[in-house]
């Protein structure tokens, strides 16, 4: 669940599924976009969150400042694909497990499409 209507939510979810590919689990909606009890937000918190191993790969085989640029331009097709103001990050475990206790939805991994049914939607019918 998220301040989102069902149709932003499947897309940001669509939009996420090559970014799952290339990386794997750890993609996340956070912050205020995230909460339940919350329908306003700035911007939609989206993070990375790499094993600390795999980000320190990443930092070594590039730079931290690539790593920023990658988050920016992966932040930039997320709002490109969404409309919505997307702020993206690559965070190291560690370091987001200490800082950040909210909700995290995971991104990008297979849905059914009675998650983006929304709430004003009748339950399906099983064909009985």
């Amino acid at each position: 669940m998220s301040a989102f209507s069902p149709r932003q939510m499947f897309l940001l979810d669509e939009a996420c599924r090559p970014i799952h590919a290339a990386f794997g689990a750890g993609l996340y909606l956070v912050g205020t976009a995230a909460a339940l009890d919350r329908t306003d937000y700035r911007d939609v918190d989206v993070r990375l969150m790499l094993d600390d191993e795999d980000y320190d790969a990443l930092v070594d085989a590039t730079s931290a400042d690539a790593v920023t640029f990658l988050g920016l331009a992966i932040g930039q097709y997320l709002a490109s694909r969404t409309g919505l103001p997307i702020d993206f990050q690559i965070q190291r475990n560690t370091e987001a497990n200490e800082r950040h206790h909210g909700v995290r939805n995971p991104l990008g991994h297979t849905r059914q499409l009675a998650n983006y049914r929304g709430d004003a939607a009748p339950e399906a019918d099983d064909g009985a």
